[in-house]
C-alpha cells in the first residue's frame, strides 16, 4: 500500500504543476491560444457580464417604478424619467458600467486590432445601455459608435445589431433626427434579413418612437411599426403598452373600430389600474353623437363616479364627460364638466393642467379674461416645461395676470371710494354689519369644529377600546375605520395634497410672517406698524376683523387720499386699455375702457393720450365719425401737444427722428471738444443743445459732459453742484454710475453724494461684474460650509459616501480650505464642462440629506468654471455677485 502511494505521489505533483501552469498561462490576454480565448470568454460571460446584466435589470426595474405615465396625451413608446428621479437607479447603473469596464480591462484580447474574446461586444453593449439609462447620452453614443467601428461584422458580433438600434434611440434623445433616421434605415435591412422576433420588436419599437418624436414623423407609419412589433410577440407588459398607444393613434386618425379593439384588448390583459381606467375612458368616449349612445355612455360614466375605487380618477371622468359635451356642441355644459375636473384634482398634475388650460382657453375665446386668468393660474401650478405651446401659455397667463391685477385695482378703489362717500352713520352701520357677519361665521366654524372634535374623540375612543375588528386587524389596518377618518378629514379640510403647510389651500398668498406663525404654532399680531425711511411711525394697520378700524383704515376719507385712489384707478384703466388693444387684440374692450377713463377723469394728463388712442382705434375700425370726434377734441383742447402736431403733420415724428439724429451728430462734436479738453466749447455746445433735446438719455450725456467741463473751468464745488443736479434730473439713465464715481472723488462731500444717490446701492449697481460665463471650460462643484453649524470634516465624509453610492465609477478629488472666518469651501474636482458639473449638482441638491442642510443654510452649493473659481478665491469683495451669476447662467439655463 505504501509503495503504491509512493509511486503515485510524483505523478500527482507533476499533474498539479501542469494544471497550475495552464491556469497562470490562461490569464494572459496577449497570447492568442485556444485556452486563453476559452478562459476569458467563459469567465467574462458567466461571471462579470452576468453580474453586470443583473445590475442593469435591477436598475431597469427601479426605473419602471419612477416613471408616471401621462394619459392625457399619446403615451411615448419608452418613458424617460426626469433627472430628479435618476438618483434611485444610479447605483445599479454604475455597477453595470463597473462590471462592463472590468470585463473589458481584464478579459479583452485585442491583438493587432482584432478582438478574440466573443463576449466583448456584450460588455460594450451593457456599458452603453447603462449610460443611456443614466441619460448620459453623449457617453452612450461614443460607446455605440465604437462598437460600430470595431465590431462591424454582425455575423460574428451579435450585439452590434442591437447597439445600432440603441444608438438610434440615443440620437433621438439628442435630437439628432437625421442621424437617428439613418441608423434606423440600416437596422431595417438587418431586421428583415434576420427575421428574429426580439430584434424585430426592438427595431419597430424604436422606429415608432422616431415617428412619434421627430418633426417629420408620421402617425400612419408609427401605426405600421407598432403593428409589426406586436406581430413579433413582445414581452407582456410592453405589448400592453404598445396596444394602448396603438389605440390612441387609431383614435387620432379616426379609425374608431380599430381603436375600440385595441383598448378592449388592453383591459383584458389586466394592466395597472391607471392604464385600465384610461382605456375604459377611451372606450366610454368613443361616441358617434347618437342620443342612445350618449345615454349609455353618460350612465356608465356616472356609475364610475359613484364607485369608491375611482375617487382618485374623478378628474378624468369629468374630463371624459366634457368631451361628450364637446362632440354635442354644448359649450356651457362642457365648461361645467371641465371646472369639476379641475376641482376634483387628487394628485394627477397632468390632468389638472390639461383641464385647466382647456377651460382657460374657452373663457379666453369668450373674452371672459378674469375667469380665464384664474384657470391659467391653476395650470401654472404644475405645468411641465415640455407641455405643448408652453411658452405661449406662460406668456398668455402673464398678460392676463397683468390685466386682472389692473381690473381688481379699479374694483377695489371704486369700492373704497363708494364706502368713503357714505354718510358717517351709514358707514358705521356697514362696518358693524361686516363685524357681525364675521362674528357669525366664526361662531358657525367653532360649532362645526366642536362637532368634529366630538366625532374625532368618539372615533379615538372606539379605536382605544376595539383596536381590532373581527378579522383581528389593528386600527390603522382597519379599512372601515380608515375610510371613516378619511371622510372626516375631507369634510373639514377638503381634498388636500400631502405637502408642507397642507392646511393652507392657497399658499401663494401666504406672507413670510404667516408661514412662520403656522410653522411655530404662534398667532400673528393683531396690528402692523408701518414706518418711513427714518423710522418714524406712518400708521398702525389693524389686523383684527372684529374692530372697526380693520374696515375703515384704507378708506380715502381726505382729499389727498382720494387723489391717490383716483391715480391708481386712472393708471389701471390706461394700462388695462393698452393690454386689451396691444396684447389681446380686443379693441372693443380697449375703446370702452379708454372712454370710461375720459368720462371719469376728463382733465387728467392721460386724457389726451386716451383721445389719440381712440382716434387710431376707430380709424382702424373704419368708424370715421367716432375717429373725427376724437381728432377734433385733440386739435381744440390739446392743441399744444405732440398728438395735435402729429395729426396736423403725419411726418412729425419722422422730423423729430431727423432732429434727434442731428443732435446725436452734434454730441459727437461736443464729445470731441470734451476729449480735447476744450472746456469752454463743451459748455457752449451743451447749452445750445439741452433746451431742444427731448430724448432723456441723450440729454443726460450732454449734461454730464457739461458738468465735468464746468468743474474744470471753475471749481470742484461747481462740478459737485452740476453732478447733484444730474442725479436729480436724470435718475436711472446710463450716466448715473459715472456721476457717482465723480462724486466719490470729490472730497469731502462724497458721503453726502452717496446718500443723495441712494447710499451703497448705487455703488453696488455700478460695480464691475467680475465673473464670466465659460460653459465649455473645466468645472468644479463647490460646497460652502457654515462652520458654526456643521463640521467640514463630517460634510466631506458625507460627500465621499454620496460619491461612492451614486458616482462610484468617477474619481473625484475632494479638498477644503477657509474662504473667510465663518466658512470653508469644499471643492469637488473635476468636471469636463458646465453640463456634467450641473448633472452632479442636481443629483447632490436633490439628495434628501444634503437638501436639509441647504434649506437651513448650513450649505451653499455652486457649480463653477475654473476661471471663476480663481476669481472667487482672489476677489473677496465680489463674491456676493456669484449667487446672481449662478442663478442666471446655470440654474435658469439648466432648468
Amino acid at each position: 500500500m505504501k509503495s503504491t502511494v509512493r509511486n503515485h505521489f510524483p505523478a500527482f505533483i507533476y499533474l498539479s504543476c501542469i494544471a497550475a501552469a495552464l491556469f497562470f498561462t490562461s490569464c494572459s490576454t496577449r497570447k492568442n491560444t485556444w485556452i486563453n480565448r476559452t478562459y476569458h470568454t467563459v469567465t467574462s460571460k458567466y461571471n462579470i457580464n452576468f453580474n453586470g446584466k443583473e445590475a442593469l435589470k435591477a436598475g431597469e426595474k427601479d426605473l419602471a417604478t419612477k416613471v408616471k405615465d401621462n394619459y392625457t396625451g399619446i403615451l411615448p413608446v419608452y418613458n424617460y424619467p426626469s433627472k430628479n428621479d435618476l438618483n434611485a437607479i444610479l447605483p445599479a447603473m454604475n455597477r453595470a458600467i463597473e462590471k462592463a469596464s472590468k470585463a473589458i480591462y481584464k478579459h479583452s484580447m485585442l491583438i493587432k486590432g482584432k478582438e478574440y474574446v466573443k463576449t466583448m461586444d456584450d460588455a460594450y453593449l451593457l456599458m452603453g445601455k447603462a449610460y443611456f439609462y443614466k441619460q448620459e447620452y453623449r457617453e452612450a453614443q461614443r460607446i455605440f459608435n465604437y462598437m460600430a467601428n470595431n465590431y462591424a461584422d454582425i455575423k460574428k458580433w451579435e450585439c452590434t445589431k442591437e447597439a445600432k438600434i440603441w444608438n438610434a434611440r440615443t440620437a433621438l434623445q439628442l435630437q439628432y433626427y437625421m442621424e437617428a433616421q439613418s441608423l434606423l434605415e440600416e437596422s431595417k435591412i438587418t431586421a428583415y434579413s434576420l427575421k428574429k422576433r426580439k430584434f424585430n420588436v426592438l427595431y419597430n419599437a424604436a422606429a415608432a418612437e422616431y415617428q412619434l418624436t421627430a418633426p417629420d414623423g408620421e402617425i400612419t407609419t408609427a401605426i405600421d411599426c407598432i403593428n409589426e412589433a406586436l406581430h413579433n410577440r413582445p414581452q407582456r407588459d410592453f405589448k400592453t403598452r404598445l396596444l394602448f398607444i396603438l389605440g390612441q393613434l387609431y383614435e387620432l386618425t379616426e379609425q374608431m373600430p380599430d381603436a375600440q379593439r385595441c383598448f378592449t384588448a388592453v383591459i383584458k390583459r389586466s394592466p395597472a389600474y391607471d392604464m385600465e381606467f384610461s382605456a375604459q375612458m377611451h372606450l366610454a368616449t368613443n361616441y358617434d353623437g347618437s342620443a342612445s349612445q350618449r345615454e349609455l355612455i353618460m350612465k356608465y360614466l356616472h356609475k364610475m363616479l359613484s364607485e369608491k375605487k375611482n375617487e382618485p380618477y374623478r378628474d378624468q371622468i369629468y374630463y371624459a364627460m366634457s368631451e361628450i359635451e364637446r362632440i354635442d356642441g354644448d359649450t356651457v355644459m362642457r365648461m361645467e364638466d371641465l371646472a369639476l375636473s379641475v376641482t376634483a384634482y387628487d394628485n394627477n398634475n397632468y390632468q389638472r393642467t390639461f383641464s385647466s388650460i382647456t377651460l382657460a382657453d374657452l373663457f379666453f375665446d369668450r373674452n371672459e379674461y378674469v375667469q380665464a386668468q384664474n384657470y391659467y393660474d391653476t395650470a401654472m401650478l404644475s405645468i411641465p416645461k415640455n407641455y405643448p405651446n408652453y411658452e405661449a401659455i406662460v406668456k398668455k397667463s402673464s398678460i392676463l395676470k397683468d390685466l386682472v391685477d389692473n381690473l381688481k385695482a379699479i374694483e377695489l378703489e371704486d369700492s373704497l371710494q363708494r364706502i368713503a362717500k357714505m354718510p358717517p352713520a351709514q358707514r358705521d352701520a356697514w362696518v358693524q354689519s361686516m363685524i357681525n357677519q364675521y362674528t357669525e361665521n366664526e361662531r358657525k366654524m367653532q360649532e362645526e369644529e366642536a362637532a368634529r372634535m366630538i366625532a374625532l374623540q368618539n372615533t379615538i375612543g372606539m379605536a382605544n377600546v376595539t383596536v381590532s375588528d373581527n378579522s383581528g386587524k389593528w386600527y390603522f389596518y382597519n379599512t372601515s375605520l380608515l375610510a371613516s377618518g378619511r371622510t372626516e378629514f375631507y369634510a373639514r379640510w377638503g381634498n388636500r395634497k400631502l405637502e408642507d403647510n397642507w392646511r393652507i389651500s392657497r399658499k401663494q398668498e401666504l406672507t413670510m410672517e404667516a408661514m412662520e406663525a403656522i410653522n411655530s404654532n404662534t398667532t400673528l399680531s393683531t396690528s402692523d406698524t408701518l414706518f418711513d425711511e427714518d423710522g418714524n411711525v406712518l400708521s398702525v394697520r389693524e389686523n383684527d376683523p372684529k374692530k372697526p378700524a380693520y374696515y375703515t383704515q384704507d378708506l380715502p376719507l381726505t382729499p389727498a387720499a382720494i387723489d391717490s385712489s383716483n391715480a391708481i384707478v386712472i393708471n389701471a384703466l390706461y394700462n388695462a386699455a393698452l393690454i386689451y388693444s396691444d396684447l389681446l387684440n380686443d379693441f372693443a374692450r380697449s375703446n370702452e375702457t379708454l372712454e370710461k377713463l375720459i368720462q371719469r377723469f376728463p382733465e387728467h394728463e392721460l386724457a389726451a393720450s386716451a383721445h389719440y388712442l381712440l382716434f387710431l382705434s376707430y380709424s382702424n375700425l373704419h368708424d370715421n365719425n367716432k375717429a373725427l370726434e376724437h381728432k377734433n377734441i385733440i386739435l381744440t383742447k390739446y392743441a399744444d401737444t405732440d398728438f395735435a402736431r402729429l395729426l396736423n403733420d403725419p411726418d412729425y415724428y419722422k422730423r423729430l427722428a431727423e432732429q434727434e439724429k442731428a443732435l446725436e451728430a452734434k454730441y459727437e462734436i461736443t464729445y470731441l471738444a470734451y476729449s480735447n479738453l476744450d472746456w469752454a466749447q463743451t459748455v457752449l455746445l451743451a447749452d445750445e443743445t439741452l433746451p431742444v433735446c427731448k430724448e432723456r438719455e441723450l440729454a443726460a450725456k450732454y449734461a454730464y459732459l457739461r458738468g465735468v467741463a464746468i468743474g474744470e473751468l471753475y471749481s470742484k464745488d461747481s462740478m459737485r453742484t452740476e453732478m447733484m443736479k444730474i442725479l436729480a434730473d436724470y435718475d436711472n439713465t446710463a450716466v448715473i454710475p459715472l456721476v457717482e464715481i465723480q462724486l466719490s472723488l470729490l472730497q469731502p462731500a462724497s458721503t453726502t453724494a452717496n446718500a443723495a444717490s441712494g447710499g451703497q446701492e448705487g455703488a453696488v449697481n455700478g460695480e464691475e461684474v467680475v465673473f464670466k460665463h465659460y460653459p465649455g471650460e473645466l468645472h468644479y462643484v463647490v460646497v460652502l460650509v457654515d462652520v458654526m453649524k456643521a463640521a467640514t470634516s463630517k460634510v466631506k465624509e458625507d460627500i465621499a459616501a454620496f460619491n461612492s453610492k451614486y458616482h462610484s465609477i468617477q474619481n473625484f478629488n475632494i479638498n477644503s480650505f477657509y474662504v473667510d472666518k465663518d466658512r470653508q469651501m469644499i471643492t469637488i474636482a473635476q468636471f469636463v464642462n458646465q453640463e456634467t458639473a450641473m448633472n452632479y449638482y442636481r443629483s447632490m441638491v436633490t439628495d434628501s440629506d444634503f437638501n436639509k442642510l441647504i434649506q437651513n443654510s448650513t450649505l451653499v452649493i455652486y457649480a463653477m468654471s475654473a476661471t471663476n473659481y480663481t476669481t472667487y478665491y482672489t476677489k473677496r469683495d465680489n463674491r456676493n455677485q456669484y449667487d446672481d451669476f449662478f442663478k442666471e447662467y446655470y440654474l435658469d439655463s439648466f432648468n
